[in-house]
């Protein structure tokens, strides 16, 4: 007998603690049939169970589990003592839904100076269990060295990582056309614009930068 589907998980409300019901939670990993690829054999490959908990009367709602994994019961009512004493330190599944991969799957896991930047801003007004979402997301799209920077407030390195990190590259193209004569020495020209570029750049408060301007020859 096969089944459809190669997962199943299961939760069962245990006792109650403090406000809170600690859930068992019993995840099934079935193998693949090796007669029809696009089903599973109906006996478990790998079983695992662990323990999260929610608040009273939220037991059939599993996107509110606060997520913590407990190995068993008495580990599970520590992680609650612990968060009844400080709440960031854990969060529901809907939390990390709307505040860690819904966001990373909207931008494709991948971040820019912009995107870096609007961050810096939020978790420097946020709150501590905001900020660690926000630490959260970056880990979960690999960008663990800006997550770790901003966990230990360092928010001037963050912002000096970021810009060296991130150029804006951009591409300006200028012809030449000249009748009769060519221009007799291209190299001085190509000298004189990156000055140019590199002045007007400045006049800008753009200092940093990295110009370069190529002569190609009968384009």
């Amino acid at each position: 007998m096969s089944v459809r589907s190669g997962h199943k998980t299961s939760r069962n409300p245990m006792t109650k603690y403090k406000g809170f019901t600690i859930i068992q939670v019993t995840k099934i990993d079935y193998a693949r049939s090796i007669f029809d690829p696009t089903r599973y054999e109906d006996y478990p490959e790998r079983k695992e169970v662990f323990y999260n908990f929610c608040k009273e009367g939220m037991e059939k709602r599993p996107s509110q589990d606060y997520e913590v994994s407990a190995k068993n019961v008495a580990e599970c009512k520590e992680r609650i003592d612990k968060f009844l004493e400080d709440d960031s330190t854990c969060f529901t599944a809907e939390e990390r839904e709307k505040y860690v991969y819904r966001p990373n799957h909207k931008c494709g896991y991948g971040y820019g100076y912009e995107s870096l930047m609007k961050l810096l801003k939020e978790h420097q007004k946020a709150d501590k269990r905001m900020r660690i979402l926000i630490e959260d997301r970056l880990d979960d799209a690999n960008f663990h060295h800006e997550s770790g920077l901003l966990s230990s407030g360092k928010y001037k390195e963050y912002e000096e990582f970021v810009i060296k990190d991130n150029p804006f590259n951009e591409k300006f193209e200028v012809y030449t056309k000249t009748l009769k004569k060519r221009i007799k020495d291209p190299q001085n020209l190509v000298d004189g614009l990156n000055k140019v570029i590199n002045d007007y750049l400045a006049s800008q408060g753009i200092e940093d930068t990295s110009v370069n301007v190529r002569f190609i020859e009968n384009w």
